[in-house]
């Protein structure tokens, strides 16, 4: 794969996991959060179970490790944006960017620069704006989409950690399974569950899957082509596309204070992208978090 293709398909990936949100937020008015979550990782470890015989030891126990933070970030992502809009959502889990080197920093001692402290100092900022502190501040949807930031953060770490472990795709099924499987051990727990098989929720779980194992293999092979910094520069663009796509799809708008917020987090991604990225290894500092 040549470096322009890898940047331009990376873009497209990019592209797709900003509409992911929008997505999301439709499916949620016929399937309740974690049916939801159960559902679309359900079938997406269908789609990969031909690897089951291949699959170690060591593979299952990082995978299991992986699946528990996976699921709790998505779970607490999807069920915020029951509350959140797309572009709020999107915006506020790129946080995920500024807080893997501070995760890094309690899970292995290494103690980020102060280029990282600035973007979660700026990163910070720009979630304050973000929520429009002027109508009331964060809500509920904001402040779980925050903590699956954190999550998906340590997911990130965890990867860094466990990377050497396995097959790529043999530990992302296992990811994918045991998110399937808490998420659907945790329904009947959190609430009333609702899955009606509308032909808009058929669609948006075909698109959901298909793209989450697609753009997870595309992004593999590009992050063999570009930089970390190279990488992470080009997720910026995620909330960007969240934000226009929610805008074209359910008219969403944001406020000038909200906008100004936005960028903040976009300038703490950056930040993010261009430091050193010492504490995680190279190939999977810019790890997505959503799709």
């Amino acid at each position: 794969m040549t470096h322009g293709r890898a940047v331009g398909g990376l873009v497209f990936v990019t592209l797709v996991w900003g509409a992911t949100f929008t997505v999301v937020k439709g499916a949620l008015d016929d399937a309740s959060p974690m049916a939801l979550v159960a559902a679309r990782f359900g079938l997406a470890t269908l789609l990969l179970l031909p690897l089951v015989p291949r699959i170690t030891r060591a593979e299952v126990s990082a995978g299991l490790v992986l699946g528990l933070l996976f699921w709790g970030g998505i779970a607490v992502q999807t069920t915020g944006l029951a509350d959140t809009t797309p572009s709020r959502s999107a915006f506020i889990t790129s946080l995920t960017a500024p807080l893997v080197p501070l995760v890094g920093w309690l899970v292995h001692g290494e103690r980020p620069g102060v280029r990282v402290l600035l973007a979660i100092a700026v990163a910070t900022a720009g979630l304050y704006l973000l929520t429009d502190p002027g109508t009331g501040g964060p809500n509920r949807g904001d402040l779980l989409t925050a903590a699956g930031a954190v999550l998906f953060a340590g997911h990130i770490v965890a990867i860094g950690r466990f990377t050497g472990r396995g097959d790529a795709g043999r530990l992302l099924l296992v990811q994918l399974a045991t998110t399937a499987l808490l998420a659907a051990l945790a329904a009947p727990i959190v609430g009333n569950q609702r899955f009606t098989a509308s032909p808009a929720l058929i669609l948006a779980l075909l698109f959901l899957v298909s793209t989450a194992i697609g753009t997870f293999w595309f992004q593999i092979r590009a992050q063999r082509v570009l930089s970390p910094a190279e990488t992470g520069l080009i997720f910026t663009l995620e909330p960007v596309f969240a934000s226009i796509m929610s805008w074209v799809v359910i008219g969403e708008t944001l406020s000038p204070t909200q906008w100004l917020g936005g960028a903040l987090v976009v300038v703490a991604m950056s930040l993010s992208a261009i430091r050193g990225r010492a504490s995680v290894p190279a190939g999977r500092a810019g790890a997505h978090t959503q799709g």
